[in-house]
């Protein structure tokens, strides 16, 4: 019998870091949790179990043992649609733009110009904030992201 413990390449990525470091990496993704959530107040970790149908200890069991479950990260991602990379990592995954979408992105952008030059919008920061906030609307849809939920 093979007395060697045969660990995942990602457990043993996770566990090349310090004790601290790894405490550090569980506690930021819970934090981007929380921040995804849209948690606030007092008493944030009991919040988060409550969106997560968990108890409180078992979050700071996460903490005292370094490590998170992914299962947690994509109930959170189907709760709030925050991206898992961005909750696991903490950064946003560069997004590939094909051509087709790109031209669909300029003729939306183009539209809404057209249209707040036509009603004189951008002549007042109010009609600039109302267009902005269109085309930052249809760019989302158009690239299926959301910028609300990061």
């Amino acid at each position: 019998m093979d007395s060697k413990i045969h660990t995942r390449p990602e457990e043993s990525y996770i566990r090349s870091f310090s004790d601290d470091d790894q405490k550090r990496w569980v506690i930021n993704i819970i934090d981007r949790m929380c921040k995804a959530y849209q948690l606030e107040g007092k008493g944030l970790k009991d919040q988060l179990a409550e969106r997560l149908g968990i108890r409180t200890s078992t979050i700071k069991g996460w903490v005292f043992n370094r490590r998170i479950p992914f299962h947690a990260m994509v109930t959170c991602n189907r709760d709030t649609g925050a991206n898992l990379t961005w909750l696991l990592e903490g950064k946003m995954p560069k997004l590939e733009i094909t051509e087709e979408v790109s031209r669909t992105m300029v003729k939306k952008v183009s539209e809404h110009l057209f249209a707040a030059n036509r009603y004189n919008l951008i002549s007042t920061a109010n009609g600039m904030d109302v267009v902005a906030n269109n085309i930052i609307e249809d760019v989302e849809s158009v690239l299926g992201v959301s910028t609300s939920n990061i």
